[in-house]
């Protein structure tokens, strides 16, 4: 919970507990002169380059026998003008991806339930694809099939992922690496022209892609299912279950947003039911996103930062993670020479210098709960082979990590099925996650509104004449939602009990229209909690399904089947 302090006091798992742990000693990080900016520089002398062919990725392939993994565009309401600058979003911004994962037949066919998936913190679509597909496999073996439809916030709209399309056509890292890193290849005469800057005068219109902006969205991808109050389960994770809860408790021009779901299952996370005061939301002072915590939204929308990124690492550090996930994935024994990745780690794992790493101990050593210095961004993925030594984690010096005790002995990794005790998430399905073409794990500009709102939404059921509803945070109806809810917890959240405060804030009893109508929150149909306490935060998303130990894809599918009625073909 220090960890989660530093990076997101109110917006993660918007717990109201967390306690703000000082910034880490730039200097005692050891960043490494090498570690390259964000920013790239335009007239900066570049190598040689070489420009290869492009063409978009396909919007449906299959993913593994019997899942299809299609992609679609949502058209979304306009989002306002920045209120200071008046710049608009542009247009091609106005709409979301949606993932959707179902049944490999030729034509869509009825389901039960189409789980709408909400990513957390700096996460894209990608980020459920192993849950995803397992829910998919696991409906149709059941008999009553299901969809899922994860979506990438509009955010996610702005990142260049070409290198990483043409890197998965040809199935060749490197191709990524030479796009973004290394700037020695064009694709289809288009060069990686940077990553954008936090402060850039041109990104102001994300000034208002806060709460508002995102439940708007969210609901133009709810309405495309058909009888969606009786078909539709939020799934929220991390961050996202503090948004599907507030999308639950929305006022959409005096409809309640929990009018057009079924039910609401929420990974992880869970709204604090505490409220930043108006000055603090309007001038800073009232926690956020990491070190943002000064930044309110007048100074947002004068200036920025309009986007969110890690500390000492940046953006960057995303690319790096996904051509580190795509290497995993492709050639998990090979050893590859990557300087751009070592940098990185030396700032993560507080080592001078990096040992030869297979592919998989790579994906290793940056995602496991041992070695991992961001606690929200841990897997429990197996073990090293080579000798450990201990760091202190530059995030938080409470902490100590294991790291390669040798600089020049090769590492390997023992994959989670085959430590002792059994780990949740096999290296090939944090990789899948990482690299679901045509979208991916992670989310390079998080909207920093987005941190702020929330961390204004209260108890949800705020009053009508509130400085929030003013504001355009219209969380009324927390007392209303009246659909079954189910709530998972990790060591990250630390015990299911942090469910009880959605218990306590919503509708007693199951509305008359659903399944379980009537029942009351004592009953498992209208209410259920549950922990695993030695799954990491990403570990329900990512952990095979095969794993005795791990209960959400089994918790998760009842619960969508159980909170839904009869079937619908979605379009």
């Amino acid at each position: 919970m220090r960890l989660l302090g530093l990076l997101l006091p109110l917006t993660l798992v918007a717990c109201s507990d967390a306690t703000p742990a000082p910034a880490p000693d730039a200097a005692a990080t050891d960043v490494s002169a090498d570690v390259t900016p964000d920013v790239v520089t335009p007239d900066v002398a570049k190598p040689t380059v070489r420009d290869l062919p492009y063409a978009p990725p396909p919007g449906s392939a299959v993913a593994e026998p019997g899942v299809r993994r299609e992609a679609f565009f949502v058209q979304t309401p306009a989002a306002p003008r920045n209120a200071t600058t008046q710049a608009a979003t542009p247009t091609e911004y106005d709409r979301v991806q949606v993932l959707r994962y179902r049944a490999d037949t030729p034509a869509a066919t009825p389901v039960r339930a189409v789980l709408v998936t909400v990513p957390g913190f700096l996460g894209g679509a990608g980020s459920f694809d192993p849950l995803a597909r397992s829910l998919v496999r696991r409906s149709v073996a059941a008999g009553t099939p299901v969809e899922v439809w994860s979506i990438d916030r509009r955010s996610n709209l702005l990142e260049d992922l070409r290198g990483m399309h043409a890197a998965a056509a040809a199935r060749d890292p490197e191709i990524a690496a030479s796009y973004y890193l290394r700037q020695d290849v064009t694709l289809g005469g288009q060069r990686f022209e940077g990553y954008r800057g936090p402060t850039d005068p041109a990104l102001s219109y994300m000034a208002e892609w806060g709460l508002a902006t995102l439940v708007n969205d969210l609901r133009a991808v709810v309405a495309r299912v058909p009888e969606s109050r009786q078909h539709v389960v939020l799934v929220g994770h991390s961050l996202g279950a503090s948004i599907v809860e507030a999308y639950a408790a929305w006022d959409f021009a005096g409809v309640p947003g929990h009018r057009s779901i079924a039910g609401l299952a929420m990974i992880d996370g869970v709204a604090s039911g505490a409220s930043v005061t108006e000055m603090q939301w309007r001038m800073g002072g009232g926690g956020g996103p990491i070190g943002l915590g000064n930044v309110g939204v007048d100074r947002l929308r004068m200036a920025g930062p309009w986007f969110t990124a890690l500390p000492f690492i940046g953006v960057k550090a995303l690319v790096v993670s996904e051509i580190v996930a795509r290497r995993a994935t492709l050639t998990p024994d090979a050893v590859v020479a990557d300087p751009d990745r070592d940098a990185l780690f030396r700032v993560l794992l507080s080592i001078p210098r990096v040992p030869p790493l297979s592919n998989a101990a790579a994906m290793g050593f940056a995602f496991d709960e041992s070695s991992c210095p961001l606690g929200f961004a841990r897997m429990s993925v197996g073990a090293p082979m080579g000798p450990i030594t201990r760091a202190v984690n530059p995030f938080d010096a409470m902490e100590m990590l294991a790291v390669p005790g040798s600089a020049t002995e090769m590492y390997r990794w023992t994959d989670a099925s085959a430590v002792t005790p059994r780990e949740f998430t096999p290296i090939v399905n944090a990789a899948a996650a990482w690299t679901a073409t045509p979208s991916n794990f992670s989310e390079w500009y998080f909207p920093t509104r987005l941190g702020l709102d929330v961390s204004a939404l209260g108890n949800l059921s705020l009053a009508m004449d509130s400085w929030q509803v003013r504001e355009g945070i219209r969380a009324v109806h927390g007392r209303g939602v009246d659909v079954p809810v189910l709530g998972v917890a990790t060591a990250f959240t630390a015990r299911a009990s942090a469910y009880d405060r959605v218990r306590d804030r919503v509708a007693a009893a199951v509305g008359v229209d659903l399944p379980a109508a009537g029942a009351t929150r004592a009953m498992a149909t209208a209410f259920r909690a549950i922990a695993v306490a030695r799954m990491t935060h990403i570990d329900p998303l990512t952990a095979a399904d095969d794993n005795a130990e791990n209960p959400v894809p089994e918790a998760v599918l009842g619960f969508a089947t159980g909170a839904t009625r009869g079937t619908v073909t979605p379009p």
